[in-house]
């Protein structure tokens, strides 16, 4: 019975085996069950020769160079020699095509490759503004013809135009200043021109032209289309103008454009000094150990106010100077002060001429002047010198008549 029951288990035992073997190899089966590929994309079957351009509409101004780019391409085909040529085109134009930088009638275009092309035009002299011309590029091979239309409106053409711009529009200075402005110039024309350089301003107003870091005076400056070029203009003022504001207008001018801009210039007024003697006479006499006074005449030839005049006067050691008044506070322009100088030279002056040297200073104007004394001896010492001749006189006498009558 024990042997029976063995037999029994190990048949269970092989059965279930058997089921675990058969559902293993039911999942595998469904694991392993390939995705079909997608279908292989379709490689293009398109063949053929073309001539194209991006742009076959375009719109030029008169005077415009017209280029346009144009593109050869060949698709599936052998080498292909295509010829140009231009269809309608107005009277008077004229055309030219380019490959790679040379002129060119014809090209050679290989299987699957393009050729870059370009065509230039010139329209004629007399040509339209504002009108729309229509033509074809044909190119021909030995078995078809490429036509490629093109419309080009042209409409009117570019003026001549030149802009005059100050990077500063206005200095302040003294009529003694340097006014310099940086002035850019544009020419916004089509063209390559030559502009004259022009300055309008108050008489006596000088103007000269130099490159930005030149020092050679322009009268006239090419300038590219396009281009824009800064130059330095320099006011020179004259030697007599009043504060105020003046103004001078640069202008930059060809035959065909003209532009200007003007410049300002906030002129504040300085002070000038002349000193003189009322008569012109700058010298006098002097008595040694004696104050003798002069006059003087201060006169403001500047264009402003001189303010805290002061008077100073240099002169030989032991002289004795003073100015009255020995200061001012304001002296306006064109008005005149009179001073008065006393000058004490010392006892023992030696008789002879002497320079003083006199200056006055205010408000950043100074003038000097020299003044030439004549020093004469007091008079007491001309008693003095004269008893001492005469006493000079009486011993020689009297020695004389002593011992002259032996």
């Amino acid at each position: 019975m024990l042997r029976a029951r063995t037999l029994l288990f190990s048949a269970a035992l092989a059965a279930l085996a058997l089921v675990s073997a058969a559902h293993a190899q039911s999942t595998d089966t469904t694991t392993a069950t390939p995705v079909a590929p997608p279908p292989p994309a379709q490689s293009s079957n398109l063949q053929g020769l073309w001539l194209t351009t991006a742009y076959p509409q375009i719109l030029v101004r008169m005077g415009d160079t017209i280029n346009l780019d144009l593109n050869l391409q060949n698709r599936g085909l052998p080498p292909a020699r295509v010829e140009f040529n231009i269809d309608n085109l107005p009277k008077g134009w004229s055309w030219e095509l380019d490959g790679n930088g040379r002129r060119i009638g014809a090209a050679m275009v290989g299987p699957d490759t393009n050729e870059a092309l370009q065509l230039k035009l010139t329209p004629a002299a007399d040509a339209q503004a504002n009108q729309t011309y229509d033509f074809q590029i044909v190119g021909k091979t030995d078995t078809q013809t490429l036509n490629l239309p093109i419309q080009l409106f042209v409409g009117a053409a570019k003026p001549a135009v030149v802009t005059v711009t100050p990077k500063l529009p206005a200095l302040r200075g003294t009529p003694t200043s340097a006014f310099d402005f940086d002035v850019d110039i544009k020419n916004d024309g089509p063209d390559d021109q030559t502009f004259n350089l022009i300055a309008d301003g108050p008489d006596g107003f000088q103007t000269t032209f130099q490159e930005q870091f030149g020092q050679q005076q322009l009268t006239s400056v090419p300038i590219k289309a396009g281009e824009t070029k800064t130059l330095k203009a320099s006011v020179k003022l004259p030697q007599n103008i009043t504060g105020g504001q003046y103004q001078v207008a640069v202008q930059a001018a060809s035959p065909q454009a003209h532009g200007e801009t003007p410049l300002l210039l906030d002129v504040t007024g300085q002070p000038a000094f002349d000193l003189n003697a009322p008569e012109g006479r700058l010298s006098g006499n002097a008595t040694a150990g004696k104050e003798s006074t002069f006059k003087l005449t201060l006169h403001n030839s500047g264009t402003a106010p001189a303010t805290d005049v002061k008077f100073n006067a240099t002169a030989p050691t032991g002289w004795k100077v003073e100015f009255d008044p020995k200061q001012v506070p304001s002296i306006d322009a064109g008005q005149d002060v009179d001073l008065s100088i006393n000058m004490t030279p010392p006892d023992n002056a030696i008789a002879g001429d002497y320079i003083v040297a006199l200056s006055a200073s205010g408000a950043g104007a100074y003038q000097s002047t020299s003044y030439r004394v004549t020093v004469l001896t007091s008079t007491l010492w001309g008693v003095a010198g004269l008893g001492i001749i005469g006493a000079a006189v009486i011993v020689l006498a009297a020695a004389v008549t002593r011992y002259g009558r032996r």
